[in-house]
């Protein structure tokens, strides 16, 4: 028996991306987590503007290379192969790839710095609250990457059940709590100074 289909709601399909951070966070504490949450957003803000600015640098050293293999520099074709060679990153989905691989780059860098600065943690309640950071920052990854990528059907399925009151909560309501506590959870694991 092959299966066809696999049914993936998208939290869980975010909570399976965000446990190797979430790991990483407990291991590593709060301060390498708060590092990496501000890299990994700088990257977020960053990504599509630095992808679009590269990409004639990018097309152009491809195209010279095109050229170099094909016909080689000392054909006459050479500068004309160049000219009108095809790019490397010519479509819009393109662009979103090269914007993604650009936020992967700024976030393993700031995973790095956050590693070599904060070090590790101290007890077992900075792992906890790292862990907790560290939710929230693969929240916040996972989700960039699925709304860039992945194109969720738009199917609903809607089954009778007995009415249950209701209650939204927005993601971003999560997300500033989830930071608020973060921020109380830094200023309290960092102790009285005397």
């Amino acid at each position: 028996m092959i299966i066809q289909t696999v049914r993936v709601e998208e939290l869980v399909l975010i909570i399976l991306l965000s446990a190797p951070i979430i790991i990483w966070g407990f291991r590593h504490g709060l301060d390498a987590v708060i590092i990496a949450v501000i890299g990994a957003l700088a990257g977020m803000a960053l990504a599509d503007t630095l992808a679009s600015g590269t990409v004639t640098i990018v097309n152009s050293t491809w195209k010279m290379m095109n050229a170099f293999i094909d016909p080689g520099f000392g054909d006459p074709e050479f500068f004309n192969k160049m000219r009108t060679g095809p790019g490397l990153i010519e479509t819009p989905e393109h662009v979103i790839l090269a914007g993604t691989i650009v936020f992967m780059a700024i976030a393993y860098v700031s995973f790095r710095i956050a590693f070599k600065r904060a070090g590790g943690r101290k007890n077992i309640l900075e792992g906890v609250f790292g862990a907790l950071g560290a939710a929230v920052t693969g929240y916040l990854i996972a989700n960039f990457l699925i709304t860039r990528h992945v194109r969720l059907p738009l199917i609903v399925e809607v089954t009778e059940t007995t009415p249950l009151p209701s209650f939204s909560l927005d993601a971003n309501v999560v997300v500033l709590i989830a930071l608020v506590i973060v921020v109380f959870a830094v200023q309290s694991t960092r102790g009285k100074k005397k």
